[in-house]
């Protein structure tokens, strides 16, 4: 498998400005607290992992981030504004993009069908076919456009999850 360049080429000498930045983010429910005074800032170019055990708040955080979720309290910067992503299609507008751990594909569709329905408009399938398979032997994740997902096991609706993300060109 080839090694691919960045995305973002780090500067010499200078760190990449702040894509993110979340300060003091937290989560309340009626009776829990899902996150508290959370700090986190990703540079361009950068790759971060959310650790913790189940029930820690991973996934509330990263759907606040997405704009499933509105925080409680703090505040998200997204390229040096501040920002309040109101849902998940403002979160892509402004390219963020999520790939969640529960699929939401309709089996009875082929790969290109639902990256379709993700997309802006009517792109037209045989064009899009080719930019899937392009886009996954990039990242080392083959895809068949043209298989159903229903025929698909649970690793390649995970890579159908991830491609369809990076279609909708996140940042």
């Amino acid at each position: 498998m080839p090694i691919l360049p960045p995305l973002i080429p780090p500067q010499p000498g200078a760190a990449a400005p702040a894509r993110l930045v979340l300060q003091g983010i937290g989560k309340v429910y009626p009776t829990v607290v899902a996150n508290d005074d959370i700090g986190l800032t990703v540079r361009a170019g950068e790759i971060r992992a959310i650790l913790g055990e189940n029930g820690a708040g991973k996934s509330t955080l990263m759907k606040i981030i997405y704009g499933v979720t509105r925080p409680s309290s703090g505040r998200m910067f997204w390229e040096g504004e501040e920002v309040q992503v109101e849902s998940p299609a403002h979160a892509r507008s402004l390219g963020i993009g999520m790939v969640f751990q529960h699929f939401s594909l309709f089996e009875t569709l082929t790969v290109v069908e639902n990256v379709a329905l993700a997309l802006p408009g009517k792109p037209a399938l045989d064009a899009l076919a080719q930019r899937i398979v392009e886009v996954s032997a990039r990242y080392g994740l083959p895809v068949d456009p043209r298989r159903h997902i229903h025929a698909l096991s649970v690793g390649e609706r995970q890579r159908v999850e991830i491609v369809r993300c990076l279609l909708q060109d996140p940042r």
